[in-house]
Formats: C-alpha cells, sequence, structure tokens
C-alpha cells in the first residue's frame, strides 16, 4: 500500500470496506481546508495564517476578494487560477462581468507567502475594503480556500444563517430529492 492510500485511511474503522468511490471521495476532500479560527491582526496588518492551512496553500499563495466580496481568503495559486479562469470564460460583452473581473484583479494580490512565524502582511486596500478598523478576524476553510472576515460580520452572518436554516434545509432536502429522482429516471 502507498504512502497516498494509507493517508486516506486514516481515522477510518479498521474493519470498513472502502469502494473505489469511497477512495475517489477521501481524495477529492483530503485537500479541503475546514475549520475556523479566531485572530487577532497586529499593530503592521499582520495575521497569522493556522498551521493547519499553510501546507495547503503552497509556500506562495493569493489574497483576493472571495467570490461574494463579503470577506477575502487565501487561495492556492492553482485555486485562484482556476477561480479566475471561471471568471474570464463569463460573456465578455456584459458590462456587469467586465466589472465584477476589474474589482476581483484590482484586489487580488499574487505572490504571497508567509514569514518564519506562519504571518501574512494582508495588503492595505484588503484591510481597508474587508476590515476597515476592526482587528479581530475569523479565519475559516471554505472547500478550495481560506475565508478571512472581520469577527463582527462573521457573527451576523451567522446570525443570518441560523435565522434562516430551516430554509436551507428543506431546499437541501428539496435538491436531494430531485438528484435521487434524476438517478433513478437514468438507471
Amino acid at each position: 500500500m502507498d504512502a497516498d492510500a494509507l493517508l486516506l485511511l486514516q481515522g477510518l474503522p479498521l474493519d470498513e470496506e472502502l469502494t473505489d468511490h469511497d477512495r475517489e471521495l477521501l481524495a477529492r476532500y483530503s485537500r479541503t481546508f475546514t475549520g475556523s479560527y479566531s485572530h487577532t491582526l497586529d499593530g503592521k496588518g499582520r495575521m497569522v495564517v493556522p498551521q493547519a492551512y499553510r501546507e495547503r496553500l503552497g509556500s506562495q499563495f493569493c489574497i483576493a476578494p472571495s467570490p461574494d466580496f463579503e470577506s477575502f481568503s487565501l487561495y492556492s495559486n492553482l485555486a485562484w487560477a482556476r477561480l479566475r479562469d471561471r471568471y474570464a470564460r463569463l460573456s465578455q460583452l456584459k458590462a456587469e462581468v467586465i466589472e465584477f473581473q476589474n474589482q476581483f484583479d484590482a484586489l487580488s494580490f499574487l505572490g504571497q507567502e508567509c514569514d518564519a512565524q506562519g504571518r501574512i502582511l494582508l495588503p492595505a486596500r484588503i484591510r481597508h475594503r474587508f476590515l476597515g478598523d476592526e482587528k479581530d478576524v475569523e479565519v475559516s476553510g471554505a472547500g478550495d480556500h481560506v475565508r478571512i472576515v472581520a469577527a463582527t460580520r462573521s457573527e451576523e452572518q451567522y446570525s443570518r444563517f441560523k435565522d434562516q436554516l430551516q430554509h436551507i434545509q428543506q431546499v437541501i432536502g428539496d435538491l436531494d430529492a430531485a438528484e435521487a429522482l434524476h438517478r433513478q429516471a437514468q438507471a
């Protein structure tokens, strides 16, 4: 068994039989950013990147807006390139797409890296646009990137989420049922 296979098996019950689909799922999500951490920016605008994220980001990475422009994110160079390419493939004849792409590019900073203490210096424009005067941030995994949001905004977003949770669960249930019907129709 190779090293990758051993890593995939960590945390599984010893009697667990893995299907090919299981192996595919473990491989697909093994590099997913998860978890949430609270941090404070220092006087120079530096922030510690949690150790759990550093290796997956790579030695150099990108700081750019999150897709919703409500926060900013740390992207591995590959994740940023994939997102940027997705935007580039959208119709360039639409003024809204061009404006979105212009703002995304203006707030994207390639070639970022952590110092020896695991800190990054957040670009002033990012701090101003997304944090204002706030120093406390929530750093959380968001699939293929690390999301950073002001702590107060994070609390507001979580409160809105909790208020909408029943509706969200209903939407998920409806989508799950529709997917099951689709699979059944294809079988």
